[in-house]
Formats: C-alpha cells, structure tokens, sequence
C-alpha cells in the first residue's frame, strides 16, 4: 500500500523514522514516501533514519525551534500559519500515485496533538485519496493535560480522518519497566502494525505478486466510513514438512511420461 507518511511532532517523528529504518533493513522497494514535520529542531536533528531533505522545521518566528511543549492549540495555530508551507513539502514529494495518506502523532503532546487535525482537514480539501491519523494515546502516568490534549485532538481528528487508528500506551507499558524505559518497546510495536499496513498488496522487488494476500483496496474498504479503529498483530512459527513420497512419486510419473511420449 502506497502510503505517504507524515511524522507529526516528537512521537511522530520518532515512529517515522524507527518506519524508514524497518523499510531499509527490510530491503524493501515499496514506493513509500515521508515527511517528518515539528516545531522543535533537536526533535529533527535526532532522526537517524529519515534523510535530512525529509524534515520540516515549522514555527521558527514563534518559538524559535524550541517546540510548543504541550500547547496543542499553539500548535494548531503554527500549523495553520505554516500550511502552505507544509503542502507545499508535500507535493514536491510527489503525490500521484499515492493509494493513501497516514498522519502519525502522539496525541498527548502539542505539535502533534495540535497540528495533526490542521494537517488532515487540508489533505482532505486538497486530494481525492483517503487521509488516515494513527494517533499514540497517553498513559494516565504522563499527566491530566496529556489527557485532555489527547481528548480534543481526537474530537478534531475525526471530524476530518478516514479512519483514526489508535494505539494506548497505557495499555502496552511493560512490566517492570518505567513508561519512558517502555516507549522504544511500544514504538516497536507501533511500527510493525504500521509496515503491515504498508506490505499490502506490495512486492519486495519489482515484477513480483504483492508480500501479502490483502491489497490497498481491501484496507481502504476495511477502513472507508469513519470512526475508531486499533490493528492487531501477531506472528506463529511454521514448520516445514517434505513429503518425500510425493517426490519420488512425481519423478516416476514424469519419466513414465517421457517413455510414453506424445
């Protein structure tokens, strides 16, 4: 699935570019494209995987490129001054054969939080492809504003999203371990859901029948209509049989095959 993603924010940005590090390792020639978009420039510098021509710095003349911290509607606010600019990074990416756009952002934060809904109204006015938001939900240890943050960013974000894919932190904190000692776990996990997602319908090389069984114009059906949804993940091992019987069986059927002839 053609997807182009936009990181949005400082947990956006992250899981973009934990995503690119997967595809690259992966070997992968899906024809993906990328954005990381935040208001805070040690945020960007700290991306090890998306190319420095993929990051966008927005908000200089306001916070100097410190970040909102958790001002969400200051964040709206810069990315509604700064669309333009935005759309503009976007397009010149390429946008024609696209099957989907994917906004990542924590919800619980400000650039994200704030600026994800501004992101998606313009893509949906501006393009005829479906706009997804997957959205990191906090957990009740980060604070009350993140959850009210995360709380009216998703109120705005449905009001423009296809679909809004949500993953909950709270939910998926490790045993043991502290929420910031668990978040590069989570994001893991965040990651192989989103590059499901991705593999659909894809071949790994070029010439090849797609990686999976599903195809984009399954998931665009599966996720059309609006609403909330979560993506589950799983993986078994399998163990290989040979069934040397058929093999010796098959061999004498093709040589008694010759021997008859046409």
């Amino acid at each position: 699935m053609r997807f182009f993603v936009i990181g949005f924010g400082q947990a956006g940005g992250k899981i973009l570019d934990m995503f690119v590090e997967n595809e690259k390792m992966r070997g992968s020639k899906s024809r993906i494209k990328w954005l990381a978009v935040n208001t805070a420039r040690t945020d960007l510098i700290g991306l090890k995987h998306v190319p420095m021509k993929d990051r966008l710095l927005i908000g200089q003349t306001v916070v100097k490129g410190h970040g909102v911290g958790t001002d969400n509607k200051l964040g709206a606010k810069i990315t509604q001054d700064e669309i333009e600019t935005i759309l503009s990074a976007i397009d010149e990416r390429g946008t024609h054969d696209l099957d989907a756009f994917l906004i990542i952002a924590g919800l619980g934060g400000g650039t994200g939080s704030g600026g994800a809904p501004v992101l998606a109204k313009h893509l949906k006015e501006l393009y005829s492809e479906p706009v997804y938001a997957f959205g990191i939900l906090p957990a009740p240890e980060e604070g009350k504003l993140y959850s009210l943050n995360a709380a009216r960013s998703m109120v705005s974000l449905m009001k423009y999203v296809d679909n809004l894919i949500l993953f909950d932190n709270g939910a998926w904190k490790y045993e043991g371990l502290s929420l910031r000692e668990s978040f590069e776990k989570i994001n893991d996990e965040i990651v192989r859901r989103i590059a499901l997602l991705s593999r659909a319908g894809e071949p790994l090389e070029e010439n090849m029948v797609g990686e999976m069984v599903v195809d984009s114009s399954e998931v665009i059906n599966t996720l059309k209509g609006g609403g909330i949804s979560s993506i589950g993940y799983a993986t078994s091992l399998a163990e290989e049989k040979k069934d040397f019987r058929y093999s010796r069986r098959r061999k004498r059927s093709l040589r008694q095959l010759r021997e008859i002839g046409p």
